[in-house]
């Protein structure tokens, strides 16, 4: 026995497309959230190195990847984060001293 199935629409095309496809057959785009290559290891990482932090939203949408694997991503890029804050905090202090430094030479 056959079992059918009902067409529905692509979310991105409005295209109809099976009730089984996991891709749009026009388009291409995944028609399942969390499985698309952003939400790979690697899509994780070249959005880590590009985005830092903002990645975050990415590594807890995915469906690849395990709990502990998004807690170590979390922790890593939290890490970087605060690394990348201290750094520009530090910046703007030697920043500011130098403008100081110039100014009072006057």
């Amino acid at each position: 026995m056959t079992q059918l199935t009902t067409p529905k629409a692509c979310p991105a095309c409005h295209l109809l497309i099976e009730e089984t496809d996991n891709f749009c057959r026009h388009c291409g785009r995944s028609l399942k959230p969390g499985e698309s290559f952003f939400y790979s290891h690697t899509g994780i990482i070249l959005m880590a190195v590009v985005l830092g932090p903002f990645a975050l939203p990415f590594v807890w949408l995915s469906k690849r990847i395990s709990a502990a694997a998004k807690i170590i991503y979390s922790v890593v890029l939290g890490a970087i984060g605060v690394y990348f804050c201290i750094a520009c905090y530090r910046i703007y202090q030697l920043t500011m001293q130098t403008a100081q430094g110039l100014m009072g030479g006057f």
